[in-house]
């Protein structure tokens, strides 16, 4: 089954969701204003939305099989899935867990892209899912009128609705229980340990749908067949509030940053809110008809909504403040313990001094917190400083704690005998004292190949590229060759992976572009050449050919960077003359030049470039990182 059991339109089905923001009273309402980010994929039905053990936000795409990250900048990346992913929540282990409706499992990713299912018990359509207390994540089916609960090894275990009503959405109440809506009219409660119990909404034409713990010790819920919101007590108490736009279609509702609940309203445009008092106001969308059907709490203190048919991720812009790159390991200060090299490796104490974009027109004073730091298992994570200020900061600026005042977070990490994991990431969760916004900062743990010590030139880009998926390094013994020569086939995964992000897949090839590269779909390079071509990045190499397997020189590697930057059809200015070594005009001259003017190549000494010479992959990091702008620390 792909949609839950709405009027008016045929909507995806609501994710109970986790909130990353801790609240206590709610915020002072103020305007707010609205962003919306395209998907990536044309008709991708985005559906459920949550955040994971990352700091960036995941979504379902139903109609195309994948799954979606945004970025709190707003930078999409999708990965691919199985089985029409409708709704999404994390799992206590810092995956993220998803219902495949269509095959009935239950899919479970990687926040690297890594994807694995699981079978249901009894096989049937799938919609809400959400995180229990006790470290399982619990679904449900509302074809068998079941309650699903999985491992995070993978196993299954339901539970009826003893009404046989069908259960929608699920939620972890303020009580240690799941509670979760029954379309027939009824709220659910079921313990960790199985035992379910219903409360009759005792509504007319009552049909709930989304749920959500609120800040009142009270469940919240979007009643469709009233178009109202509910409240009920955990002792089955429930009371309804109308909302302005009588024709709605209310689906998924969560709990905002700012204490209040949101929720979508499908048919009218807008996005809800409803204070624990009972007062509504609505904010319109400015795609129309885009669908908003539903919401998660970012990291970045603003609310984040699908638009189904808008084919959009949207922003509800609630904090006044935007988190910019910082930076890590950058300055010796007091209680610090490293090489000050900009990266964090293990053994040492470094600072970390994030940034923060002030939104507003006027100045403001903020402070932070650093609440936890939290890594893979095997090493010790330790925050040593836990606060940071910011000063006073003016309308429209940014800022960092360090050059700000000088008091910024210092942060250990452990040096264990064995690696945990290759790619290392720690996370740092800072808590703002303005807009009750809280951020998660990933933070990279160098030293990652064995073949590139810090002493290495291109150690830092090395580290950002391998950091930001582009590439996993030459071998499987952790190195990543960094004197190695870049082929031509090699530079075209690069390119288009520095370009699109590392999720990346090129469409399959069809053949025929050039001679010398025959068509093998998913297998080997030819995918990426010729895409590569067909983004007007490269015509071959000369007699409808391509040369895989030469090796890219610099000269060469200057063309495929800047129109990878600025398109296909890009044409640099005249050249002027920089490089003993690159006469002007000719062939290269005008390309050399201008990337020497964006600051991505200084040459490669005495007042040369050495053209000629083969690109190695230690410069090819080099180049992707600052073409591209790929920041080692940043949101």
């Amino acid at each position: 089954m792909r949609f839950g059991r709405l009027d008016g339109r045929t909507v995806s089905c609501l994710l109970a969701l986790s909130v990353c923001l801790v609240v206590s009273a709610p915020a002072p309402a103020r305007a707010q204003t609205i962003s919306e980010f395209p998907v990536t994929t044309a008709g991708s039905d985005p559906g459920g939305i949550t955040v994971g053990s990352d700091g960036n936000l995941w979504f379902t795409e139903f109609f195309v099989g994948k799954i979606g990250r945004i970025t709190p900048a707003g930078v999409v990346t999708e990965f691919p899935a199985a089985g029409n992913p409708q709704l999404i929540a994390p799992g206590s282990d810092g995956n993220l867990w998803f219902t495949e409706t269509s095959i009935s499992k239950i899919g479970r990713m990687t926040t690297a892209g890594g994807f694995t299912d699981f079978p249901t018990t009894t096989p049937a359509s799938l919609v809400g899912i959400g995180a229990g207390p006790d470290g399982n994540v619990w679904f449900c089916e509302p074809q068998n009128a079941k309650i699903g609960r999985i491992t995070t090894s993978g196993t299954v275990t339901e539970f009826d609705v003893p009404s046989g009503g069908e259960p929608f959405h699920i939620v972890t109440g303020p009580d240690g229980n799941l509670w979760f809506t029954v379309y027939e009219g009824n709220i659910g409660r079921i313990t960790t340990a199985g035992v379910v119990t219903e409360f009759p909404t005792n509504i007319p034409g009552s049909s709930p749908q989304g749920i959500a713990a609120g800040p009142d010790g009270n469940l919240w819920f979007t009643d469709t067949g009233t178009v109202k919101i509910g409240r009920m007590t955990t002792t089955g108490h429930v009371t309804e509030f109308p909302i302005p736009s009588g024709n709605a279609n209310l689906i998924g509702i969560t709990l905002g940053p700012d204490g209040n609940l949101w929720f979508a309203e499908d048919d009218a445009n807008n996005i809800g809110r409803i204070t624990p008092a009972g007062v509504v106001t609505e904010f319109p969308i400015p795609t129309s008809d885009s669908g908003p059907s539903f919401l998660s709490t970012g990291p970045d203190g603003n609310l984040w909504f699908t638009e189904v048919f808008g084919n959009k991720i949207g922003r509800v812009n609630l904090s006044t403040l935007a988190p910019q790159p910082g930076t890590v390991d950058a300055n010796a200060v007091a209680g610090s313990s490293s090489d000050h090299n900009g990266v964090l490796e293990p053994g040492e104490t470094v600072e970390v001094s994030p940034s923060w974009h002030n939104t507003l027109a006027g100045p403001q004073s903020f402070t932070g917190t650093a609440s936890s730091l939290t890594g893979p298992a095997g090493a010790t994570y330790t925050i040593d400083d836990a606060s940071a200020s910011y000063g006073s900061v003016a309308g429209g600026a940014t800022a960092n704690c360090h050059d700000a005042t000088g008091d910024c977070y210092l942060i250990s990490v452990s040096n264990p005998a064995t690696r945990p994991v290759q790619h290392w990431d720690v996370v740092l969760t800072e808590d703002m004292s303005v807009d009750q916004t809280k951020y998660l900062w990933l933070i990279h743990v160098g030293d990652s190949f064995a073949d590139v010590p810090r002493s290495n030139q291109f150690y830092k880009v090395i580290e950002d590229l391998f950091h930001k998926g582009v590439t996993a390094g030459c071998d499987a013994f952790g190195n990543y060759c960094p004197n190695g020569h870049v082929t031509r086939q090699q530079m075209a995964v690069f390119l288009l992976k520095g370009k699109h992000g590392s999720s990346y897949v090129p469409p399959p090839c069809v053949g025929g572009v050039f001679t010398d590269v025959p068509c093998t779909p998913g297998v080997g390079f030819s995918d990426w050449i010729e895409q590569l071509a067909a983004e007007g990045i490269t015509a071959g190499c000369g007699g409808g050919n391509y040369c895989p397997t030469d090796d890219v020189t610099r000269a060469q590697m200057a063309v495929f960077l800047l129109k990878s930057e600025h398109g296909g059809a890009y044409t640099p200015p005249p050249c002027a003359g920089v490089f003993a070594d690159v006469t002007c005009p000719s062939q290269f001259a005008a390309w050399i030049e201008q990337l020497a003017a964006e600051g991505v190549t200084a040459g490669c000494g005495g007042g040369n470039f050495c053209p000629d010479d083969p690109n190695i992959r230690g410069q090819m990091a080099a180049f992707l990182v600052r073409v591209f702008g790929l920041d080692l620390y940043g949101p």
